[in-house]
């Protein structure tokens, strides 16, 4: 089969959330998401979704020239040629988003037309892995401190309840003494043998994280994510240096090179990189390739239902973060027929070959956005 590309199509939505929410450096009420389809002249279609503004759109549309006509098998190509074209332009954020919709869709043909899965393409060094419940912001509907307690025990305890033994809460959108009694709460909540996780979002200063990081030591914690400015890297390393604590961090980096400042200054051994903002399942295995070889660990950010596939084939990946429509803050399940549920904890990849995801055409008109 040629799975030649006759055509790419690209559709923006945005979808509002039920109950707006802050973290340390942002107030969210709405998701913006670009989906991708790839058509071939096999008849196989392919189609991702990426995160971002709705600009992600405009720019692969002026770049589609370089895809029509070509094998959807040329992923490597295809890469290289959109790439080459927008370096000078932007070799992260939107270029990059957009890069990584066009490759999640090609592998969504290539799974296709083998009818298997993408990571049994990839290798399959699983057939499940764990996942994280991931939540712990600060909403709108909260107005004091006991209402943001209550809902934090409430949705920690309901997690819990559904099998969930590793968890991830937002700090840095209030006082540090009050996010070291929340995270004194979790920790009480779950339990000494569950994993705890630290979400900053980048909101710090060294000199406060630093001696909060000391305070928190004591609540047995697997990481502090992203605890400085996205590109201080000097000192995110500092901070990873002052604290027994491990840095996480990546799922804002783009592209292999920006994966090797990370290691090279050694902020962080948790790398966060998430397949749909850093260049697609493609550069993806590139970077696990790195990962391995300087003994790092993966941990991919966000969109549990996409990078699955990930999560199944790279033996690097060490656990898997969960959001679903329930939590009310990455919404991308409303566009998705069949999205992955976890199971006490624990995710499988959907039948079906490519990345075995469907997509609500119906949604989609529903929350089209221009």
């Amino acid at each position: 089969m040629e799975l030649k590309i006759c055509r790419v199509e690209t559709t923006n939505v945005r979808i509002p959330l039920k109950d707006p929410k802050s973290f340390s450096t942002k107030h969210i009420t709405y998701r913006d998401y670009t989906v991708f389809k790839i058509l071939t002249e096999d008849g196989i279609v392919g189609w991702s979704y990426v995160w971002g503004l709705p600009v992600v759109k405009t720019f692969i549309d002026s770049y589609t020239d370089l895809i029509i006509g070509e094998s959807a098998y040329a992923t490597n190509k295809i890469w290289k040629k959109i790439f080459q074209q927008i370096d000078r332009w932007d070799r992260s954020g939107i270029g990059m988003r957009a890069l990584s919709g066009i490759d999640m869709a090609l592998w969504d043909v290539i799974g296709k037309a083998a009818n298997m899965p993408v990571y049994q393409l990839m290798g399959a060094a699983r057939e499940e892995i764990e996942a994280y419940h991931s939540g712990g912001y600060y909403p709108a509907s909260c107005s004091n401190k006991k209402e943001l307690f209550d809902y934090l025990e409430r949705e920690m305890g309901t997690a819990y309840d559904k099998g969930f033994r590793s968890f991830k809460m937002k700090i840095g959108a209030a006082t540090p003494a009050i996010d070291i009694e929340r995270v004194a709460m979790v920790r009480k909540l779950i339990g000494p043998d569950c994993k705890l996780m630290l979400d900053a979002n980048c909101g710090y200063d060294p000199d406060v994280i630093i001696p909060m990081a000391h305070k928190l030591e004591e609540y047995d914690l697997s990481w502090i994510e992203e605890p400085v400015a996205v590109d201080d890297l000097p000192n995110c390393a500092l901070v990873a240096e002052k604290t027994t604590i491990p840095i996480a961090l990546g799922e804002n980096h783009f592209g292999r090179w920006q994966f090797r400042e990370i290691i090279a200054h050694k902020a962080g051994r948790i790398i966060q990189a998430d397949p749909t903002v850093m260049g697609g399942f493609t550069e993806y295995q590139k970077l696990a390739g790195v990962c391995a070889t300087n003994g790092l660990k993966l941990a991919p950010h966000c969109f549990h239902d996409i990078s699955i596939q990930m999560g199944l084939a790279i033996p690097e990946v060490m656990i898997m973060e969960y959001m679903d429509l329930d939590g009310d803050v990455i919404n991308v399940q409303a566009i998705i027929e069949n999205p992955v549920p976890a199971v006490n904890g624990k995710l499988r990849a959907p039948e079906g070959p490519g990345h075995g995801l469907i997509l609500n055409e119906e949604a989609v008109q529903k929350y089209k956005f221009t």
